[in-house]
């Protein structure tokens, strides 16, 4: 998983758990005082072991966490890759190109980036239906961001999951639709 995950993620957990907290996390992943670098790519498990002391911390469910995270995460990610958005676009543009503009532009600035495979596509008129996949099965962080990206349009959205990874199902598939705000 890409550095700037991390990296957002610690500054994430400082300002929810406070320095203390991120300096055990920090301890407990073997970083001590390093953080991560934007640029490179950590190991996967690393993100797990991070969930796990935070839910260990706080007594909150990990999809709970992961999603708040995902909101919280769309600023930084905004800051290192928003050059690939279109000004112009909407929410929902942002949505059906984020695969094959800001993924693809993520896999060439990052050798190594992995980000889940994407497939968007017009639901209705004020709706899009995604389907993830990815062996990571975050689909938490997706809602999570998808709700970031929809404060940054400032639109209010409804979100469904009709099919989920942790459900069993081979994919998930998350319907976004504006809502009132």
């Amino acid at each position: 998983m890409q550095g700037v995950i991390f990296d957002e993620l610690e500054k994430y957990i400082a300002k929810e758990l406070g320095p203390t907290a991120l300096t055990r996390i920090r301890s407990v992943t073997g970083r001590d005082d390093r953080g991560y670098e934007l640029g490179a790519t950590y190991p996967d498990n690393e993100l797990s072991t991070i969930v796990g002391v935070v839910v260990a911390e706080t007594g909150r469910q990990p999809q709970v966490i992961v999603e708040e995270f995902g909101e919280a995460l769309v600023p930084g990610l905004l800051e290192v890759y928003g050059f690939l958005i279109n000004p112009r676009w909407s929410f929902m543009d942002f949505l059906l190109h984020t695969e094959d503009v800001v993924h693809r532009g993520v896999r060439l600035n990052s050798l190594n980036a992995q980000p889940p495979a994407l497939q968007a596509e017009r639901a209705g008129s004020d709706s899009v239906a995604i389907t993830y996949r990815s062996k990571r099965a975050m689909c938490a962080l997706a809602k999570g961001i998808i709700r970031g990206a929809a404060t940054h349009y400032g639109v209010g959205v409804t979100i469904s999951e009709e099919r989920c990874m942790h459900r069993g199902d081979p994919e998930c598939v998350i319907t976004v639709s504006e809502a009132e705000v």
